[in-house]
């Protein structure tokens, strides 16, 4: 391995065993030859232009005038201030100023029983869980609240936590839930995210408002219609909604589902209501059926979004069970929302449910958790569950919003 290096600069070479270090001019003979036969430091001045190592045990240190730590002869150094230069060239060193791992080193933790550092290290990373939890509240499902439209009947499984919801068949069924939270901000919110607990037998759609803005929730319309618009008329307003459709179609082809996400939103009033289409695919090769495997419903966004700009701030991922070798899809990027416009977040869901087969259709549903951003304004839950989830987005569309407003057939 060859240094290259300022003509006439000092060496203090660390050597961890055996080596050898020759000054050589522009490839030539050494003029200089430091050997060593043992672990140990030597110093030298090189008189030559460049320094080659030929053992793998040495850690040079060059001291010369004027450089940048990092750069050699060659990228322009010149007369100046004194700097350090250290080129490792051993599987292992002695360093004497910090070493971080900013620059993305890799520690793989070793199998088996923990090492004292490897104990260290597993306990940091479970108080950083901690910290992540104590930055999260609770949402309760309040199950006394819970309505639904046609002959459906809501069954309080556990009370303020968990409840289940019976479409007979042939019946159409929209289901209100709500959340009770301790609604903690004032003028402006920490809300960084939400997930709760819903899944359903069968067909069904799922929308919820996020942040500020008054939300108009329409009960009994078709499957394709929009549950939930911006309230006053359309007025230009904060927050935005966004609405989940299952179609529990199993594609026997690709062996899945595909999912479709509608995001609602306005960046000014001059652009209007906007709504952003995703059509995502998750893959069942087991049969597992969607949206029966939903365990959770989650939405996160990594930092508060610029309320006039759209810059896929938050992201909305399913968590499933079943037979799958993955639990956790990512099925649309979102907008978000600012923290002035936020509120408590998430407070309700909207669900509609058509019943076309033999049998009941059922949604469970559950309670919810609150993230709030950790200091310095991020969420690590987002940038966890993106490095550990697949994206499965396809095609994501937008326009300008209509309206789709369509009565079910009698």
């Amino acid at each position: 391995m060859r240094v290259d290096t300022v003509k006439g600069c000092s060496y203090v070479v660390t050597c961890t065993g055996a080596c050898t270090v020759q000054a050589v001019l522009d490839g030539a003979s050494p003029l200089l030859v430091l050997e060593a036969s043992k672990e140990g430091q030597y110093g030298f001045v090189a008189p030559t232009d460049a320094v080659e190592v030929s053992d793998e045990y040495a850690l040079v240190t060059q001291t010369f005038k004027g450089a940048v730590p990092g750069l050699s002869a060659r990228d322009g150094i010149q007369p100046g201030d004194d700097a350090t230069l250290k080129s490792l060239l051993a599987e292992s060193g002695t360093f004497t100023g910090t070493v971080n791992a900013n620059g993305g080193v890799n520690i793989p933790l070793a199998v088996g029983a923990a090492t004292d550092t490897g104990a260290v290290n597993r306990l940091y990373a479970a108080g950083m869980a901690g910290v992540t939890g104590i930055l999260t509240s609770n949402a309760f499902l309040n199950t006394d609240a819970i309505t639904a439209s046609g002959s459906s009947t809501v069954t309080k499984t556990v009370p303020y936590h968990l409840a289940g919801i019976k479409v007979p068949k042939g019946t159409h069924s929209t289901i209100q839930a709500r959340f009770e939270v301790s609604n903690p901000q004032w003028n402006y919110s920490s809300f960084a995210g939400f997930s709760f607990l819903w899944r359903a037998t069968n067909a069904a759609k799922l929308s919820f408002g996020i942040g500020r803005g008054g939300k108009t929730i329409r009960p009994d319309l078709s499957i394709d219609s929009y549950s939930i618009i911006p309230a006053n008329g359309l007025a230009y307003n904060h927050g935005e909604i966004l609405d989940i459709t299952f179609d529990n179609v199993r594609d026997s082809q690709r062996n899945g589902y595909t999912i479709k996400v509608r995001e609602i939103y306005a960046l000014t009033a001059a652009d209007g209501w906007q709504v952003k289409t995703t059509t995502s695919f998750i893959p069942a090769s087991q049969n597992e059926p969607v949206p029966w495997t939903i365990a959770k419903v989650i939405y996160q966004q990594k930092s508060a979004a610029n309320i006039a700009k759209y810059e896929d701030t938050g992201a909305l991922w399913l968590m499933l069970t079943g037979g799958q070798g993955y639990n956790l899809y990512q099925i649309a990027t979102c907008r978000g929302v600012s923290n002035f416009e936020t509120g408590v977040g998430v407070s309700q869901w909207v669900a509609d449910v058509v019943n076309n087969t033999a049998g009941d259709v059922s949604v469970y549903a559950g309670t919810g958790e609150y993230t709030y951003y950790q200091p310095g304004g991020m969420n690590p839950v987002f940038y966890g569950l993106e490095a550990v989830g697949i994206n499965a987005i396809e095609s994501e569309e937008t326009e300008a919003f209509e309206d789709i407003n369509v009565p079910l057939e009698s």
